[in-house]
């Protein structure tokens, strides 16, 4: 089965895609939320894909308590569950981070691209969760 993964954020969504049983995740790309129904997107996206399963990283904060970001993406996922999704969370606080370090090869100009990291969270996102899985 083909999962997508996504990190939600208020201007972009970072988008991941893998194969179950498989350790690894390859990126495609951000939606732009201001470019129509970012719902319809992630939907239209999963069609594309044949994935069966979007794993959504929740931000979490360093206690592990959910915060105003959270309550914005289980309401995001809500919507993507009403379209006919299958939903999973997977806890997203360090992503950002190990997304920075992975980009960290890259050019300055190609590192600070708007979007590149929202991708790159994406597949930590949905790396973490094919790990836990095991």
């Amino acid at each position: 089965m083909k999962l997508l993964g996504l990190d939600v954020g208020d201007a972009r969504i970072g988008v991941a895609v893998a194969e179950s049983g498989r350790p690894f995740a390859f990126g495609r790309g951000w939606i732009e939320r201001g470019d129509g129904d970012p719902v319809e997107a992630v939907v239209e996206l999963a069609r594309r894909e044949g994935a069966g399963l979007v794993v959504v990283g929740l931000p979490l904060r360093t206690g592990g308590e959910e915060g105003e970001q959270a309550a914005k993406t289980r309401r995001f996922a809500a919507a993507l569950e009403k379209a006919g999704l299958r939903v999973e969370f997977v806890d997203e606080r360090f992503t950002s981070r190990l997304a920075g370090q992975r980009l960290a090869h890259l050019p300055r100009k190609k590192r600070r691209e708007k979007g590149r990291l929202d991708e790159a969270a994406a597949v930590a996102i949905l790396e973490s969760y094919l790990e836990s899985r095991g």
